[in-house]
């Protein structure tokens, strides 16, 4: 077996891990209720994310068997003034996005621009939607996953590749799970973009920093818009 046979297979397997820890995580709501921790709902995406986060610091500290120190390597400051640009821009690439998949499926997406979600940011949890959980995902799916795709397989392949993983993580697999779940594939069509926008700053930079930002700005907007 060819080295690109045994890094996809590895790729994969991560991300199955990353999506059970994801909902292993995502237990706590459970041990807050027994304890009567009753108001947990109101900073569930807050602690959620956090966790999240220190779980793929305390992987990728293992997993590289060094510091954090230079987790975000230097770069050339363009590339995060590219960065800061896309990720404001992509809620508006998304439009013509939504249309193509409305034709493919016969859906009705469309977004509005109303640009009224400002009071949203009062909510603490918008915190870990626009900070904690693009940090952390970006960490695992660029700086981990495609990191090491890279190595051991061609560029559009590892920018590919672990753009498929990263929306794998906003599929509709709870639909195998629950049968009231009834989730469509638009967030994972969508995802798949931002995760290409996200790979290519990546291997450009060189640094997982201008991925960081431009998912950060994404959230954001979408947040706003």
């Amino acid at each position: 077996m060819n080295n690109e046979l045994i890094s996809i297979p590895k790729a994969l397997l991560a991300t199955l891990l990353y999506l059970i820890g994801i909902e292993l995580i995502g237990s706590w709501s459970l041990i807050a209720e027994t304890i009567g921790f009753e108001s947990y709902y109101k900073y569930y995406l807050l602690i959620q994310g956090t966790l999240q986060l220190i779980g793929v610091l305390i992987f990728i500290y293992f997993i590289r068997k060094q510091t954090f120190k230079n987790l975000i390597k230097k770069t050339h400051r363009k590339w995060y003034l590219f960065a800061l640009i896309l990720g404001i821009s992509f809620v508006f690439i998304q439009t013509p996005l939504k249309w193509i998949y409305n034709l493919l499926f016969g859906t009705e997406y469309h977004i509005a621009y109303r640009f009224d979600g400002l009071p949203k940011l009062k909510n603490i949890n918008m915190i870990s939607a626009i900070l904690m959980i693009p940090m952390g995902e970006e960490l695992f799916f660029r700086e981990y996953v495609q990191n090491n795709l890279q190595k051991k397989t061609n560029t559009i392949v590892s920018i590919l590749l672990s753009s498929l993983l990263f929306a794998s993580i906003h599929s509709p697999y709870m639909n195998l799970i629950l049968e009231s779940s009834k989730q469509d594939w638009h967030l994972f069509y969508l995802t798949i973009f931002g995760g290409i926008i996200s790979g290519i700053l990546y291997f450009k930079s060189k640094s997982i920093g201008p991925s960081i930002i431009f998912h950060i700005f994404w959230n954001l907007m979408v947040i706003i818009v």
